[in-house]
């Protein structure tokens, strides 16, 4: 709540229109997701209605601050976050990913049928659906990057 809060404050030193179209919209995303929870990763099946609202709800907010802030470093640390939080569930970092896709696939599909005539926000919100699954890619690539050179340090040790 905290972190909504936040981001609301800077939404008002003058973000872009679509920022403010994407808040109006997350009541309305946030109930599809709820309905289409299970379709998106089974894991979220087995969550009750709350858990999984405060994860979209985490979400939600992590995308509202890379549209309010454009910032993709501080955008990373949310998506380093997030594959952190699935992993602690037991599912890869590719999971991550898959599911970051899905829930923007989501909002768009809300975007569209809500505000139709809004390809602003569409855009916006595709855009940065686009850098959350690079930066997931990048964070997966420098993970596998470290294993690597861990492994190859433990068999020169030997």
């Amino acid at each position: 709540m905290a972190a909504r809060a936040l981001v609301a404050s800077t939404s008002m030193s003058g973000a872009p229109a679509y920022v403010a179209a994407f808040e109006a919209l997350s009541p309305a995303v946030l109930a599809r997701l709820l309905e289409v929870r299970a379709s998106l990763d089974h894991a979220f099946a087995r969550q009750s209605p709350e858990e999984a609202h405060a994860l979209f709800d985490g979400v939600m907010v992590g995308l509202r601050t890379l549209l309010v802030t454009g910032d993709h470093a501080l955008h990373r640390g949310f998506v380093q976050s997030f594959i952190a939080l699935r992993g602690a569930e037991g599912l890869a970092p590719d999971h991550a990913l898959r599911v970051l896709v899905a829930i923007g696939d989501v909002i768009v599909q809300v975007a569209r049928r809500d505000r139709p005539d809004d390809t602003t926000l569409v855009l916006a919100v595709t855009s940065a659906i686009r850098v959350t699954a690079r930066l997931v890619n990048e964070v997966i690539a420098d993970d596998l990057a470290k294993r690597s050179a861990q492994r190859r340090q433990t068999e020169a040790w030997r």
